[in-house]
């Protein structure tokens, strides 16, 4: 085998193997975990309500988990009605309130997961309220879009915490289906809004996790 044939596959395998390893650090949104829901919570004593925990998975294409990922959810599409904390009190997670709505973003373990709880809230107040329609979030990893996501709020009306009141503005969203859809009121991701929706919203009103509404909304 002449040099320059030696050479010539030299640099074709080292081509390959570069190739390769840039692929196993671009995040698969098939081979990723991305859950079809999240719902927004409220805190007591600083803590957020852990009915909203929630993972996302960051995967290669060959499956393999990808540590150090840069999750990022993008709200800006739910700007109808749902709003995020600009002070987000998870360990890892922040919040960006750039745009109509804002994100929130954190950071990959080991096992290519990030472990999350969203503190925020909706702007229903009043019967009819506008709001957004089915997964109006978007998931990205290193900027690659994993997919869309729902969002609920079991603070409906973004105020004094999770409590009767939210239950009183649950109503009219579910009386009105299916005529009206609204994302901040299916909590289990149905794309309907029924009894089941309103037995997770009971339990977030009177577990008391989630006693207080975010101090300061993005927008």
């Amino acid at each position: 085998m002449s040099g320059l044939l030696r050479k010539a596959m030299l640099f074709a395998c080292t081509g390959v193997f570069a190739a390769s390893s840039a692929l196993a650090s671009v995040p698969s949104p098939a081979d990723s975990e991305v859950p079809c829901g999240l719902a927004l919570v409220g805190t007591t004593g600083g803590v957020a309500d852990a009915r909203g925990q929630f993972q996302i998975v960051v995967r290669d294409l060959a499956h393999n988990p990808i540590a150090g990922s840069s999750v990022v959810i993008d709200f800006n599409a739910c700007s109808a009605d749902i709003r995020v904390c600009s002070a987000q009190p998870v360990s890892g997670v922040t919040a960006d309130c750039s745009g109509a709505v804002g994100s929130i973003t954190a950071v990959t373990d080991p096992t290519g997961t990030v472990v999350l709880r969203v503190v925020g809230g909706a702007r229903n107040t009043a019967t009819n309220t506008p709001g957004a329609g089915f997964k109006c979030a978007t998931v990205y990893a290193d900027g690659v879009n994993l997919g869309n996501i729902n969002v609920a709020a079991y603070d409906e009306n973004g105020a004094g915490g999770v409590n009767p009141a939210d239950v009183s503005v649950w109503l009219p969203d579910s009386f009105a289906f299916p005529a009206t859809y609204v994302g901040r009121s299916d909590f289990n991701c149905s794309q309907t809004i029924n009894p089941a929706d309103l037995s997770l919203l009971l339990g977030a009103s009177l577990g008391g996790a989630s006693f207080a509404s975010c101090a300061s909304y993005c927008h």
